[in-house]
């Protein structure tokens, strides 16, 4: 009867690790397909692309945005804003390099407060972790980031 249930223990004890065995491939194969998802195309409503920053870009609001940017955005979004956080590089991701004139003209104020709000691709929104206010400070500091554009010169 003792070799009995020594033999059903090792039995099950094998069945169980092949289980698990066979079921880690499948589980490492779902985890590369959710990694190499596209991100879902951003469509942000006119209504949204046409929002105005009631916010003035005071120093001061400059330096709120610096402030949230350092302990919600600086991660990902790098110190500088450049798109080399630690986050980001670690896990591959690519991010917008604020630091540049190109990478901001094409986005309204309203844009970024929606991308803010509602979040994109890997970025969470910040819907109820930031205030409005808040969120227009942070825009105003991005905004800080990038040279202004040259305007060609008259001759």
């Amino acid at each position: 009867m003792r070799l009995g249930k020594a033999a059903f223990s090792l039995a099950f004890l094998l069945a169980l690790l092949s289980a698990v065995l066979i079921g880690l491939p499948a589980a490492q194969e779902e985890k590369k397909d959710a990694q190499a998802e596209e991100p879902k195309p951003l469509v942000i409503p006119d209504e949204e692309k046409a929002r105005k920053n009631p916010v003035s870009a005071s120093p001061e609001s400059v330096e709120a945005g610096w402030k949230l940017f350092r302990t919600q955005c600086l991660f990902c979004h790098g110190e500088r804003g450049d798109g080399r956080g630690e986050f980001a590089l670690e896990l591959k991701l690519t991010m917008p390099n604020f630091t540049r004139a190109e990478s901001q003209k094409n986005r309204t104020d309203g844009e970024f407060f929606y991308i803010i709000t509602e979040g994109h691709d890997k970025m969470p929104g910040q819907k109820a972790r930031l205030r409005p206010e808040q969120k227009w400070h942070l825009i105003n500091f991005i905004r800080s980031l990038a040279p202004p554009e040259k305007t060609p010169e008259k001759k």
